[in-house]
C-alpha cells in the first residue's frame, strides 16, 4: 500500500470513528445512563449544601464542613453511576448480537468500546468541573486543590470504577443479570464510599475496610488531595492494584458474543 493510499485508509477509518462516537454519543443521552450520573452528584451536592454544608462535619473531628469532607464522596458516587452504565449498554448490545454483528464490517468492535469509554470519560470530566464549580462558586467550599495530585486522583479514580465496571460487562451473562450485578455493585460502592458512615466517624475494622475499598481509596485520596493534602501512598498503590487487576480481569472474560 502506498502512502497515499494509507492516508486514505486512515482517513476513512478516522471518519468512520467520528460517526461511530457520534451515533454512541446520541444514544448515550437517550438513554440517559450519563445523564444520570451526572444528575445524581449534583442532587446530592444541593442536599448536602441545604442541610448544613458550613457546619463542622463529622462530629467536629476532621476540622472539614459537611460539604467539604463529602465533595469528594459525590465526585466518586457520580463516577460509580457513569461507569455502571457500560454492562447495562454493552450486555444488552452483545445479547441481541450486535457486537458479533459489527465484528463483520469495517468497525471493529474494539472501536465501539473505545467509543463508548471516551464517552463516558467526557460525562465524568463534565461532573468533575460542575462539582467543584458548584463546590467552590456556589457554596463557597474553601478549595487549596494540590492540582498534580488532584488529577491524579481523579485518573485513578475513573481508572478503578470504569475497569470494574469492564469487568461487570465481561462476567455478566445476560442483559438482567448485569441490571442485578449492577444495583448491588452500586450500592457496596456507595456503602464503602464513606456516604453513610465515614472512616473517620466509624474507625476499627470498618474504617481499614472502606479506606482500602476501590471507591473509599478514591475517596480519600481525592479529599486530601482536594485541600492541599498529599494522600498516603497506600492510597495510590490501591488505586493502581485495583485498576491493574480489574482490567486484566475484564480482558481474560470479556466476550464479543
Amino acid at each position: 500500500m502506498t502512502s497515499v493510499e494509507e492516508k486514505a485508509e486512515n482517513s476513512r477509518r478516522g471518519g468512520g470513528f467520528s460517526e461511530l462516537l457520534k451515533v454512541q454519543g446520541k444514544l448515550a443521552l437517550r438513554d440517559g445512563n450519563g445523564i444520570i450520573g451526572i444528575a445524581v452528584p449534583i442532587g446530592l451536592l444541593l442536599v448536602f449544601a441545604l442541610i448544613g454544608g458550613a457546619e463542622p462535619g463529622n462530629q467536629g473531628n476532621t476540622g472539614y464542613t459537611v460539604l467539604e469532607l463529602y465533595l469528594p464522596i459525590i465526585l466518586v458516587i457520580g463516577f460509580v453511576f457513569i461507569a455502571l452504565g457500560l454492562p447495562t449498554t454493552l450486555v444488552r448490545d452483545r445479547e441481541i448480537g450486535w457486537l458479533r454483528r459489527i465484528s463483520t464490517t469495517p468497525v471493529h468492535p474494539s472501536r465501539l468500546l473505545a467509543a463508548q469509554l471516551i464517552i463516558n470519560l467526557v460525562f465524568a470530566l463534565v461532573t468533575v468541573v460542575i462539582i467543584i464549580f458548584g463546590g467552590d462558586v456556589i457554596f463557597h467550599v474553601a478549595l487549596d486543590v494540590n492540582i498534580p495530585l488532584f488529577v491524579l486522583s481523579i485518573i485513578l479514580s475513573i481508572a478503578v470504577i470504569f475497569s470494574l465496571g469492564m469487568v461487570l460487562v465481561a462476567i455478566a451473562p445476560s442483559q438482567t443479570a448485569a441490571q442485578g450485578l449492577t444495583g448491588a455493585f452500586v450500592f457496596g460502592l456507595m456503602f464503602l464510599s464513606g456516604l453513610w458512615t465515614p472512616p473517620e466517624l466509624v474507625g476499627g475494622t470498618l474504617a481499614t475496610i472502606e479506606y482500602y475499598s476501590p471507591s473509599g481509596a478514591a475517596v480519600r485520596a481525592l479529599l486530601d488531595t482536594a485541600f492541599n493534602r498529599a494522600p498516603p501512598v497506600t492510597t495510590f498503590v490501591t488505586l493502581i492494584v485495583y485498576s491493574v487487576i480489574f482490567t486484566l480481569i475484564a480482558i481474560r472474560y470479556f466476550r464479543w458474543e
